[in-house]
């Protein structure tokens, strides 16, 4: 849950500083630019977040079902 959390905190705030910069915040050797690739890496890492999100609501679920059957 931390990761999708933080991954998703990360690139709304990578997104919104190369909204800020505009067509500068994307190109050439920005700090915005090496921020918003490495948070796009970092998204990608270890599976896509809505995998992860739909792995998380499975496990909700079945915990769910199972705490209503005892």
């Amino acid at each position: 849950m931390a990761k999708v959390a933080v991954s998703e905190a990360l690139m709304r705030v990578a997104d919104r500083c190369v909204q800020i910069m505009g067509g500068i915040g994307v190109s050439g050797d920005t700090v915005v630019e090496q921020i918003f690739r490495e948070v796009r890496a970092f998204h990608m890492n270890d599976g896509p977040t809505e995998v992860h999100k739909w792995s998380l609501a499975k496990k909700v679920k079945r915990d769910f079902l199972a705490g209503r059957a005892e």
